[in-house]
């Protein structure tokens, strides 16, 4: 390449230029071998030169036979003899005859092994166990023997994959090379390496797992005018580890004492055995619960990917003061097990008093004795009225006036209808106790009787508070049951929530043991989204309910549970109507919070673009336009975001912040923070990097074979596949051109002179 460059041009120039094109390690280079030969600088093929001589010596023919009158004898031999060489010289100088010098000098051969330090490569799939970088380690061992027999052999490690920088070969040889990288832009961090560096051979070393950028084929793709060698070293295995995470544990941080509080846990997993997952619940320690969740059925090519998991429990807790809550979850049995983090929460618990309100027409039995226990129990405030001719309190307890008003009705946490009919209330009044329920998280009970005035609500503006269909006759007849083993069963939905448990200890009795009751009130059929908590001995609902975010109704078709009286007291009716009565309560349990602030996706890295939610509780009042949320995160960082009205809450998109770690939203402006059950969001370095950590065989694989190169997956084959000279030359030119120096004109100037000046003896023209 320097020969043609340098082809053609005066000795002086090209001997500058060739000494300015010199890399600089030339310098340092030892010398190899030097050449010295005759060339003709003109002609660029050698074959040339025979037409070339040919040439001349046809033209010293020619001038030969042509010569004209001549000097007689030896004086005209020697005037022909002197034109036909200069011709022939001027021919051959022409053509540029030269001394070409080369001088060869051996240069360092330059080694670049690129190490994949995104998080994948932490992943302990590797040999014996090792994770997958430190299989590079063994690499660098290998490529560091290659010295002493090669010693102008030049070794470089530089990271990709998330992470640039030189590496330093100790690291390696020690195993304490780390693998931080939050993505996998291979192919743009390889590509910057070979056009920085400019090696004479690549190595990779990655598990091919790209995520951010250009694929490594493409990249490579762009290469072939560099001639540039490549092999690489595949780390992992295709396989994919079963996990599971634990995302987020949703629970009232300050609980009320005895009542039940629901928990919620959400979980992700990947490539789970075909087991349910057991999310198991402790309180201080003690069992308090337990729940299956059938895992997420997944095509098997995605099995690698994050599924979500969410388990519901419900938590009660029997003493005051501060209560660690433990969930574990789990799936599989025996070595197929997998396990999520534990994780473990600190709850306040309080006593609350339960406010209720109670309404009725007349005071029969059921709402009577209802009245008299809950009189008699201290953590419950109760103000009752009777609609006989006119409103009026039943009791010393309560407001004068019947407490209809939104601003009345905010502070009872539960609204009984004991057998009162539509009639009783005015249109407003149903509107206010519609928007406690729905707005403001109260509970709704309808307490069906024989007078069937439940019924009449079908038309009315709480209809959709209905939890069933009622059947349209005045009456609601039924007969007495005969007396079997079962008079109430619980069935799996109360029994999931903590809901109708017997009374226990001593003098304690299931509900089946106590005194029969009436069945239960026939129903016209239940509403989309009802549960049924209790039936009768033949399957009959007794008691229904549904939910209305954040509120809740509860229908009894049952209305002599004060039969269990009998010689016990309050003991078994308390126990039975208390337990419902803070169940439909359980939408106040937040305060006065009537917003959930939440991230979708919950887990999430850096960069990763999230939506930050505000949800409305039920129907707050006069929501705002926008509102403020901050994310405060690990070290005090902490963003500013603006929510702007989605529906009937508030959205906003954003890139998830860094750094790492546990991140709290909290509302800053807009808002009553009081208001807001507060946010969390989980960013995770390695989470995107970890979503499919399978090794990339068939993307490596094409790589390899875009460059011409192979993949290998032990060191010990890629080091015996390297080339077996590892050594690199760079041949100097230096080029003595004969054609423009001062003797050859000389030459060709004194040949035609002596020629001239014989013939002038001679007396020729």
């Amino acid at each position: 390449m320097a020969a043609d460059l340098l082809c053609g041009l005066p000795v002086h120039l090209a001997a500058a230029l060739g000494a300015a094109a010199a890399p600089d390690t030339v310098a340092d280079a030892a010398p190899r071998a030097v050449t010295q030969s005759f060339v003709f600088e003109n002609l660029p093929q050698s074959w040339l030169i025979l037409p070339l001589l040919a040439l001349a010596a046809g033209l010293a023919w020619w001038s030969w036979k042509r010569y004209g009158p001549a000097p007689k004898g030896a004086v005209g031999v020697l005037a022909k003899c002197c034109r036909a060489a200069a011709l022939a010289a001027c021919v051959l100088i022409l053509a540029g005859p030269a001394w070409k010098r080369t001088t060869t000098s051996e240069l360092p051969y330059h080694l670049l092994v690129a190490v994949d330090r995104s998080a994948s490569m932490s992943r302990a799939d590797g040999p014996q166990g090792q994770t997958r970088i430190a299989e590079v380690g063994s690499l660098a061992t290998a490529l560091e023997a290659l010295k002493p027999a090669n010693p102008l052999l030049a070794i470089t490690y530089q990271a990709i994959g998330g992470v640039h920088g030189a590496i330093d070969a100790r690291e390696l040889l020690s195993g304490s090379l780390t693998a931080p990288g939050t993505s996998s832009p291979l192919g743009d961090d390889l590509d910057r390496l070979v056009t920085d560096e400019r090696p004479d051979l690549v190595v990779v070393a990655s598990d091919g797992r790209v995520t951010v950028g250009s694929s490594l084929a493409v990249t490579a793709g762009r290469w072939p005018a560099r001639d540039l060698q490549t092999l690489t070293l595949a780390t992992g295995t295709d396989a994919v580890e079963p996990e599971l995470f634990t995302d987020e544990i949703e629970i009232n941080r300050e609980a009320a004492l005895g009542e039940i509080e629901p928990v919620e846990v959400r979980l992700s997993g990947r490539a789970l055995p075909h087991a349910p997952v057991v999310v198991t619940m402790t309180i201080d320690g003690e069992p308090a619960g337990s729940v299956s969740v059938a895992a997420p059925a997944v095509p098997e090519e995605a099995r690698a990917q994050l599924q979500p998991v969410e388990a519901h429990l419900d938590a009660t807790f029997a003493h005051e003061g501060p209560a660690k809550v433990r969930i574990t979850a789990s799936c599989g049995t025996g070595p197929d097990q997998v396990s999520a983090v534990t994780q473990e929460l600190t709850v306040q618990v309080r006593e609350r008093r339960l406010s209720v309100l109670m309404l009725g027409h007349r005071p029969f039995y059921e709402l009577r004795y209802m009245r008299e226990a809950f009189k008699r129990d201290k953590s419950v405030t109760l103000h009752a009225y009777l609609a006989e001719g006119r409103w009026r309190r039943w009791g010393p307890d309560g407001p004068d006036n019947l407490p209809l008003q939104p601003a009345e009705l905010s502070a009872y946490d539960v609204i009984i209808f004991g057998d009162v009919g539509r009639e009783a209330f005015q249109d407003a009044d149903l509107a206010h106790i519609d928007k406690a329920v729905r707005g403001g998280g109260a509970g709704l009970v309808w307490m069906m009787s024989e007078t069937g005035a439940i019924a009449t609500y079908e038309n009315s503006p709480l209809a959709d508070l209905l939890p069933a269909h009622l059947p349209d006759q005045p009456t609601v007849v039924r007969g007495f049951l005969e007396a079997v083993p079962r008079y109430l069963s619980r069935t799996q939905h109360s029994a999931n929530l903590g809901l109708l448990d017997p009374v226990t200890g001593e003098g304690g009795l299931d509900w089946p043991q106590l005194p029969p009751l009436l069945g239960a009130a026939p129903l016209a059929g239940l509403k989309h989204g009802a549960d049924v908590l209790a039936v009768d001995q033949n399957g009959a609902p007794l008691v229904v309910t549904e939910a209305f975010p954040p509120g809740r109704s509860i229908l009894l078709a049952v209305d002599d549970t004060w039969r269990w009286r009998r010689n016990v007291g309050d003991r078994y009716l308390h126990r039975f109507q208390s337990q419902l009565l803070r169940y439909a309560a359980s939408g106040r349990r937040g305060g006065s919070r009537a917003w959930r602030l939440f991230v979708s996706p919950r887990r999430a890295i850096p960069g990763e673009l999230i939506t930050i939610n505000l949800a409305p509780l039920g129907l707050p009042d006069s929501p705002p336009e926008n509102v403020t949320v901050s994310l405060t995160g690990p070290g005090g960082a902490q963003q500013l975001v603006r929510l702007d009205h989605d529906g009937d809450g508030f959205s906003a998109r954003i890139a998830a912040p860094g750094p790492a770690g546990s991140w709290t939203l909290a509302v800053e402006g807009g808002i009553d923070e009081r208001k807001v059950d507060p946010g969390e969001l989980k960013v995770l370095a390695p989470e995107d990097e970890l979503r499919d950590p399978r090794l990339d065989l068939p993307g490596l694989d094409t790589f390899a074979a875009t460059t011409g190169g192979k993949v290998f997956t032990s060191p010990a084959a890629l080091v015996a596949a390297l080339p077996r000279d590892l050594r690199k030359s760079d041949s100097v030119i230096t080029l003595s051109g004969l054609w423009d120096s001062w003797w050859s004109l000389l030459l060709i100037t004194l040949l035609f002179a002596i020629e001239w000046s014989l013939r002038r003896a001679a007396r020729l023209p």
